[in-house]
């Protein structure tokens, strides 16, 4: 007991030394993400509802994921040449724009144009963030930082799923049109990422470290293999997730015959797990180390996306979205400070890019691929695609890395066997 009274004194004292910067950040950060909640739950019903096809669905999602990639790698070293401060200001603002122009117009290239200006957004915004909290924290706070956002971005995810499901049937008491409901829920969505310019006003841009020797130098110097071989595994597990991933909310609706109403209730519950899970992470890395917990939990989320796939039940099928949802991401934070302790704190934006542009990339084919097994009627191969995939990737994420965490070593071998 007293141990356990201790771990958590520590915990507070951590979280209470966040920096003034930290503090603003993460609560526009939880801002925007409430406005990603409710885009997640609505647009692709909304397309839907407007008479598009499936296919074009999984053409307006890559184009989003298209234009993140390809913006990947000028978006780092405009983050690290402008600030993390003015790229966060133009990210919101670029999210903002993007979300209004999706919920007003029914023209093809329009709405495709619009959701590949939300990718550009979420370019800068995915690539800044992680350097953004290195440079803000140090060893003492920094796993506790990262854990924090994961979970902040959970809850805020849950809040925005639960407003994502609520207000169609909110509007519905007063229009009757059902893609009119969702149009002004996402407007809605677009609001809340115009607040979170607010809070970013008032952080204090740090300047980037970096001496003329280390600057001077070629890029990712030294670490050049280490970089492939991470972005070799957000690759296959970014073409994994973006087979089914995207298309969850038309699974449940069109399968399983879920209202929007159970869609954000579900995930909002998985979202709330998420956090829960974010929060606790730091004392499941103690034990297996970063790698560790990565590999075992990445492992475990399997058979529960297999569980959706079989059910014909939505309550199981909710078990099933609920564990696949926590298990696969909880390790997030973990592996994202794994990758940034490994950069100089000059090349972490750069760096950053190309973890993410293997991943939003290959999840931008694997969510073609997903459209259009959709629209050939076969869910089932896309969940076994994504499960073949997430089988792969943490393999070789292990074997690539394992030798990073010495002191963990054992207790990774030991679950994994």
């Amino acid at each position: 007991m007293a141990r356990i009274t201790e771990e958590i004194i520590d915990y507070k004292e951590r979280l209470a030394s966040f920096s003034k910067n930290s503090k603003i950040f993460l609560l526009s950060h939880g801002l925007n993400t409430v406005s990603m909640g409710i885009f997640t739950v609505i647009l692709n019903l909304y397309i839907l509802e407007m008479g598009f096809s499936a296919q074009f669905l999984g053409l307006i999602i890559s184009s989003h994921l298209i234009l993140s990639s390809v913006f990947l790698l000028p978006g780092g070293a405009i983050s690290d040449r402008i600030g993390r401060k003015n790229t966060f200001l133009l990210s919101t603002v670029t999210m903002g724009i993007s979300i209004f122009m999706l919920s007003t117009t029914r023209q093809r290239l329009l709405l495709i144009a619009a959701n590949s200006l939300r990718g550009m957004s979420t370019s800068l915004s995915n690539i800044t963030v992680d350097p953004f909290m290195m440079e803000q924290s140090d060893d003492y706070e920094r796993m506790h930082l990262f854990s924090f956002s994961a979970a902040l971005q959970s809850f805020s995810r849950m809040i925005g799923s639960l407003i994502g499901g609520i207000l169609p049937a909110f509007f519905a008491f007063y229009i009757l049109d059902l893609s009119i409901q969702y149009r002004y829920t996402l407007m809605t969505a677009g609001g809340f990422s115009l607040v979170a310019l607010i809070p970013i006003i008032f952080i204090k841009e740090v300047k980037i470290g970096g001496d003329h020797e280390t600057t001077s130098q070629p890029l990712f110097s030294g670490k050049r293999l280490f970089i492939i071989k991470f972005a070799v595994c957000s690759m296959i597990i970014g073409f994994g997730a973006g087979v089914i991933v995207p298309f969850f909310n038309v699974y449940f609706s069109q399968e399983l015959h879920a209202t929007a109403t159970q869609i954000g209730v579900m995930f909002s519950a998985s979202e709330l797990s998420m956090a829960i899970a974010s929060l606790v992470l730091p004392f499941v890395v103690r034990r297996f180390g970063k790698i560790g917990t990565t590999v075992i939990t990445q492992f475990l989320s399997i058979p529960f996306l297999l569980l959706i796939m079989v059910t014909r039940q939505l309550a199981y099928a909710f078990c099933g979205f609920f564990m696949r949802m926590t298990l696969m991401n909880m390790s997030h934070p973990a592996q994202k400070n794994f990758y940034m302790d490994e950069i100089p704190e000059h090349e972490r934006g750069k760096a950053n890019s190309v973890s993410q542009f293997g991943s939003t990339f290959s999840r931008a084919f694997g969510s073609d691929l997903g459209g259009y097994l959709i629209a050939t009627g076969t869910f089932n191969h896309a969940f076994q695609v994504t499960t073949v995939l997430y089988m792969i990737g943490t393999t070789l994420f292990f074997f690539f890395f394992k030798d990073k965490e010495p002191g963990s070593r054992n207790s990774i071998n030991k679950k994994v066997k």
